[in-house]
């Protein structure tokens, strides 16, 4: 008898409690929208008139491949949003694979390095691009405030050091800029 009167006493202490905790706790539902403002985030990447990505077909010497026109473009900052900017370039599949230990590049002519040493990466979140081997970043570096602008010359061309094991192989490639709003 006890035992029951005590499991009683407990299962109305404990309906009680949570009849009462239920009756009591507040709760309510939000009718209004979430606003979130941004500032503004836009880059602009413009090529040159008549400005492409010219390899030339026959290898040469350093010397002479700053005489062949460059490709040309330039990244302006179109906010006053900070942005980093990785400047990417995009090896296309239907390039030999043997062609890219004989590729030299120069970005702005300042240092002459090959294709091969640099390390290939993934096309980062996001960005998108069909057909694409391998990438490469070229540079990287940030555009602060608004209208800055960083002008780019890409020189591409085959080291005097290749032989004829690469005559007739295709080269295709595209230049990728992506950026990253900082604050």
């Amino acid at each position: 008898m006890i035992l029951l009167l005590v499991i009683s006493i407990l299962i109305v202490v404990v309906c009680t409690v949570g009849i009462t905790y239920a009756y009591l706790s507040v709760s309510t539902v939000q009718t209004d929208p979430n606003i979130i403002e941004t500032s503004c985030y836009e880059t602009d990447f413009k090529e040159e008139t008549g400005s492409r990505i010219n390899l030339i077909s026959y290898p040469m010497s350093s010397e002479k491949a700053f005489e062949q026109e460059p490709y040309k473009f330039t990244i302006t900052n179109l906010c006053a949003t900070n942005t980093n900017y990785q400047i990417l370039l995009n090896i296309k599949n239907n390039t030999a694979n043997n062609l890219i230990d004989y590729i030299n590049y120069s970005l702005d002519g300042t240092n002459i390095n090959k294709l091969s040493t640099l390390t290939p990466v993934s096309l980062p979140l996001g960005a998108v691009s069909s057909d694409v081997s391998v990438s490469y970043v070229l540079e990287s570096g940030t555009l602060n405030g608004i209208n800055a602008k960083q002008d780019h010359n890409l020189y591409l061309w085959i080291d005097e050091s290749a032989g004829n094991d690469i005559m007739g192989l295709n080269f295709e490639a595209e230049v990728m800029i992506y950026n990253v709003a900082t604050q």
